[in-house]
C-alpha cells in the first residue's frame, strides 16, 4: 500500500512539475491566450445587464398594473429592453466564440512546436526534475496561479 501511495506521489508530481515547466516556458505567449479564455464582461457591462433588468422588473410591475391603455405603451418599452439586451448578448457571444477559436489556434501551433521537439522536450524535461529547476518553475507557477484567481474573484465583485 505503501508502495501504492509512494508512486501515485511521485507521478502527480511530476505531473505538476511536468506542467509547470511548460507554463514557465510559455509565460510570454500565455497571457493573451488566459485574456480569452477568461473572456468576461466588463464591469460596466455588468452593471448595464442590472441596471437593464431592474428596468425591466419595474416594467413589468408597472404593466400589471396598468390600464389597457396604457399596456401597448409600456409593451413596447419593455420589447425594446428585450431587443437591446438580445443584441448585446448575441454580440458578446460572438466576440467570444472568435477569442476561443484565436486561442484554440494559439494552443494547436504549440502542440505543433512542441510535437516537431518531443525528443529536446522530453531530455530537457528529465534534466529539469534532475537538477530541480522543474520544482521551482512549479512553485513560481503555482503562485502565479493564486494571484490571477485571486485578482479574478476581485474583478467578479
Amino acid at each position: 500500500m505503501k508502495k501504492i501511495i509512494c508512486l501515485f506521489t511521485i507521478l502527480m508530481l511530476v505531473a505538476g512539475v511536468s506542467f509547470a515547466q511548460e507554463q514557465a516556458q510559455k509565460k510570454d505567449t500565455q497571457q493573451p491566450a488566459l485574456a480569452a479564455m477568461v473572456m468576461r464582461p466588463s464591469a460596466e457591462q455588468r452593471k448595464l445587464f442590472k441596471q437593464r433588468n431592474k428596468e425591466m422588473s419595474r416594467l413589468v410591475k408597472q404593466y400589471r398594473k396598468a390600464s389597457a391603455e396604457e399596456k401597448p405603451a409600456i409593451k413596447e418599452q419593455l420589447a425594446q429592453l428585450v431587443s437591446d439586451a438580445t443584441d448585446e448578448s448575441i454580440a458578446f457571444a460572438k466576440a467570444r466564440i472568435t477569442a476561443e477559436k484565436e486561442n484554440l489556434a494559439a494552443w494547436e501551433e504549440k502542440l505543433k512546436e512542441r510535437e516537431a521537439n518531443l525528443e529536446e522536450v522530453k531530455a530537457q524535461r528529465v534534466d529539469d526534475l534532475l537538477s530541480g529547476e522543474a520544482q521551482r518553475r512549479f512553485e513560481l507557477a503555482k503562485k502565479r496561479w493564486k494571484k490571477e484567481m485571486k485578482d479574478f474573484k476581485k474583478s467578479m465583485k
